[in-house]
C-alpha cells in the first residue's frame, strides 16, 4: 500500500482516504489532476457534512450552493469556508483547462485539503483518533502509473454508489438532539480555530480575496521581480514592491496611481503589529518608473495601509483575525478591521472624500429648508456632531409617532448633498416598514419643493444591487444577510464598500417573530439568532452605523452605543406633538369569568415556536393545576 496523508479517513470513509491518496500521487507528475482530485474531494467532504446535517440536496446543486448554505446556517465557521472555497475556484480552472496547475501551487491546495480531512474526522468522525501531522511529499518519491490508475479506479465506484451512504447518513441522524447538534457545531469552531496557516497557504487565499474584490494578484505571478509593472486601465496587486529599504508584500495601483501598501504574514502573527510595520513602509516608498507617488500625508507616501493574515475576523482573536485598514491622511484615524478588501472603485471613492470640507459645509448650512420641527433639527445636528467627533456608531431615540423617519430622509439628504456619504443603506427588519419609508422618500418635499427620488437615485426592497449612481439602497436585514452569505452567484456578493452608512430604521425592533413578516424573514426565527445575523450585516460593511429607535434595548446600545440624542414621549405630550393616551377599559367576558380548565392526564394541543408546527402532548403533574382564568386575571 502507498502511504499518504488521508489515510487516517480510511476506517471510516474509505472513498475519502482514496480520492485523497489519488490526489497526493499526482503532485509531482500531473498537479492538475492533483487539484482536480482535490475539487471531487471537497465536494464529497461537503455532501457528507450536509446529510449528517440532514439537509438533502436538491437536483444541480453545486458546490458553492453547498458552501453557502453551510456557512449561512453557520455549520460551517468562515475559516474553513475559505479553505474550501479556495479549493473550488482552483479546482474549476483545472477541471477547465487542462493546462493550468504547477506543482508548487498543489502542493499548498493538499496541505488545505489535509486540514480539511482532519477537521471532518474530528466533527463528523472520532476526535480521539491521533492522526499523523502533515508530511510533505517527496518530489523523489517513485510512484508506479498501475499504483495511481488503481487507486482510481476503485474510489471512482466507490463514488457511484455514495448517493445511497448519504441517504442511510441522513436517516441515522434522527436520534440527535439540538443539544447533540449545538455541541457538533463548538467542536468544529474549535477545530477550525486551531488552523496555523503556513506562509504559501495564507498567500494564496489574500490572493484568492483581492481577486474576488476586483484586484489583479497572484503572488507567484505578478511581481515586481518578474517586471511586473503598473500599467494604465489595471487594478493590480504586484507582490514584493521593493522600498528603500525592504520590499511590501503587496502594492496596491489603480492605473499608474499607488494608493496602498499591504503587510501579509502567516496566521499565527498578531496584526496589530503588522498595520505598524505598513506604516514603516509607506514611509519608504521610492518611485521606480512611471508610476505615480502621492504627497506626503504627514511621514506617509501610501493613502491606504492594510495588514491582513487570511483569518476571517473574530472579535475573541481580535489582534489575530481579519483585514486591518488604515486611512493615513489624517492622524487621528485609526485602524479598524474589515470582513473582505475594499474595491479598486471604493478607494477611489475614498480618495475623493474630503471629510473637513463636507462637515464644513453642514456647520454652514442652515436646516430651515426642510421644514422641521425643533427637536428633529437638534438630532440632524447631534448626528452631525458626533461625524465630527469620529464617532462610528450613533445612536437616536426619539418617541413613537414623532417623525423619526422624515427627521431620517432630511439627515440623509443633507449628508449625501455635503458628499459626507457617497451611498447610504436604509436598513429596516420588515417588508413593510421598508414600502413605507419607500414611499417617505417619495413623497416628502426637501429643497424647492422637490423630493429626496427628484433629486437623487433611490433603490427599493426589490432592488438586489444600487446602480453607481444609487444614493440610497432600502432593505430588509434579511434580504441583505442572503445577499452577503448566500448570493447565487459570484459576482451578486456586495463589496465591504458598497455603503458607506448604514441607518437602521427601528433599531430596537426585530428581536421576537412577528406575523407580518414574510415567508423568507421567517426563516431566522430565534432571538439569539437573529442578534448574531443582525451583527453580522453591520459588522461586513466597512461604514458609519445610525441607528433610530423609539425604546433602546439592551442589545441595540451594545451595537450602537448610548444615545447621542433623546425625545422621549413625555416631552412629545408635554410639547404637544403627541396626546397622552387615557386609562384602558376593562371588558368584560364569558370566557374571562370563567376562564379555560385542563385536568392531569388530557391530550392538549402544544405550539412549539421554534418550528412553528403543533402537537399533542399528554397534561403532567408539573402543569397542573392552570386555568386561563388566573391568566386573564393578571393581566
Amino acid at each position: 500500500m502507498i502511504e499518504h496523508n488521508f489515510q487516517f479517513l480510511e476506517s471510516r470513509w474509505e472513498v475519502l482516504a482514496r480520492v485523497g491518496g489519488a490526489a497526493e500521487l499526482n503532485v509531482f507528475h500531473n498537479p492538475n489532476l492533483t487539484i482536480s482530485e482535490l475539487r471531487k474531494l471537497a465536494e464529497t467532504i461537503t455532501k457528507y457534512v450536509l446529510a449528517n446535517e440532514e439537509i438533502k440536496e436538491e437536483h444541480g446543486t453545486n458546490q458553492d450552493e453547498r458552501l453557502r448554505v453551510l456557512l449561512y446556517d453557520q455549520i460551517i465557521p468562515k475559516e474553513l469556508f475559505d479553505l474550501f472555497h479556495t479549493i473550488r475556484r482552483k479546482g474549476n480552472k483545472a477541471t477547465h483547462d487542462l493546462t493550468y496547475g504547477k506543482t508548487e501551487e498543489a502542493l499548498v491546495l493538499l496541505h488545505m485539503a489535509y486540514r480539511i480531512a482532519v477537521w471532518f474526522m474530528e466533527v463528523y468522525g472520532d476526535w480521539t483518533v491521533q492522526i499523523p501531522e502533515y508530511k510533505q511529499p517527496a518530489p523523489h518519491q517513485e510512484t508506479r502509473e498501475e499504483d495511481v490508475h488503481e487507486v482510481t479506479r476503485a474510489y471512482e465506484e466507490k463514488l457511484a454508489q455514495l448517493e445511497n451512504e448519504l441517504e442511510k447518513i441522513r436517516e441515522e441522524q434522527g436520534h440527535l438532539t439540538d443539544k447533540d447538534k449545538q455541541q457538533r457545531r463548538e467542536q468544529s469552531n474549535r477545530a477550525a480555530s486551531r488552523f496555523v496557516l503556513t506562509e504559501a497557504e495564507t498567500r494564496m487565499i489574500i490572493d484568492q480575496q483581492l481577486q474576488e474584490a476586483g484586484w489583479e494578484a497572484d503572488t507567484k505571478t505578478l511581481r515586481f521581480a518578474k517586471g511586473v509593472r503598473p500599467e494604465k486601465g489595471r487594478s493590480m496587486a504586484i507582490a514584493e514592491w521593493p522600498l528603500k529599504k525592504g520590499f511590501a508584500d503587496y502594492a496596491l495601483f489603480i492605473g499608474l496611481e499607488l494608493v496602498a501598501i499591504v503587510e501579509a504574514k502567516r496566521a499565527s502573527k498578531d496584526i496589530s503589529s503588522d498595520i505598524d510595520q505598513a506604516k514603516q513602509y509607506a514611509r519608504l516608498v521610492v518611485k521606480h518608473g512611471d508610476e505615480r507617488i502621492s504627497e506626503p500625508y504627514g511621514d506617509y507616501f501610501v493613502p491606504f495601509l492594510f495588514a491582513a493574515n487570511g483569518r476571517p475576523y473574530m472579535k475573541q482573536f481580535e489582534q489575530k483575525s481579519g483585514i486591518w485598514f488604515l486611512d493615513a491622511r489624517k492622524p487621528t484615524n485609526h485602524a479598524r478591521a474589515l470582513q473582505a478588501w475594499y474595491t479598486p472603485n471604493g478607494l477611489k471613492q475614498l480618495l475623493e472624500e474630503d471629510t473637513d470640507r463636507s462637515e464644513a459645509q453642514l456647520r454652514d448650512e442652515k436646516l430651515d429648508y426642510l421644514k422641521l420641527r425643533p427637536y428633529q433639527v437638534e438630532a440632524i445636528q447631534s448626528v452631525e456632531q458626533a461625524l465630527e467627533r469620529e464617532q462610528r456608531e450613533i445612536l437616536i431615540a426619539m418617541a413613537t409617532g414623532t417623525g423619526k423617519t422624515r427627521m431620517a430622509i432630511g439627515l440623509i439628504y443633507r449628508l449625501i448633498k455635503a458628499k459626507r456619504f457617497n451611498r447610504i443603506l436604509f436598513m429596516v427588519d420588515r417588508s413593510a416598514l421598508g414600502e413605507q419609508a419607500e414611499a417617505a422618500f417619495k413623497g416628502s418635499q426637501l429643497e424647492s419643493f422637490h423630493t429626496f427620488t427628484e433629486i437623487y437615485e433611490l433603490k427599493g426592497l426589490t432592488d438586489k444591487k444600487p446602480n453607481p449612481e444609487t444614493k440610497v439602497h432600502i432593505a430588509t436585514v434579511q434580504g441583505m444577510l442572503k445577499r452577503i452569505f448566500y448570493s447565487e452567484t459570484d459576482g451578486g456578493k456586495p463589496m465591504v464598500d458598497q455603503y458607506d452608512c448604514i441607518i437602521v430604521d427601528e433599531a430596537h425592533r426585530g428581536y421576537t417573530l412577528d406575523r407580518e413578516m414574510s415567508d423568507m424573514e421567517v426563516e431566522i426565527r430565534d432571538h439569539k439568532d437573529y442578534v448574531s445575523k443582525y451583527r453580522q450585516v453591520l459588522d461586513y460593511f466597512d461604514a458609519v452605523r445610525i441607528g433610530l429607535t423609539a425604546t433602546p434595548a439592551l442589545h441595540t446600545t451594545e451595537i450602537f452605543g448610548k444615545p447621542a440624542f433623546t425625545y422621549s414621549y413625555r416631552e412629545a405630550v408635554v410639547e404637544g406633538h403627541l396626546v397622552d393616551h387615557e386609562p384602558p377599559y376593562q371588558f368584560e367576558t364569558s370566557l374571562k369569568k370563567a376562564g379555560i380548565h385542563w385536568t392531569k392526564g388530557e391530550m392538549v394541543d402544544v405550539y412549539h415556536k421554534e418550528t412553528g408546527t403543533l402537537s399533542q402532548e399528554e397534561l403532567g403533574k408539573a402543569t397542573l393545576p392552570f386555568s386561563t382564568r388566573s391568566a386573564f386575571m393578571n393581566h
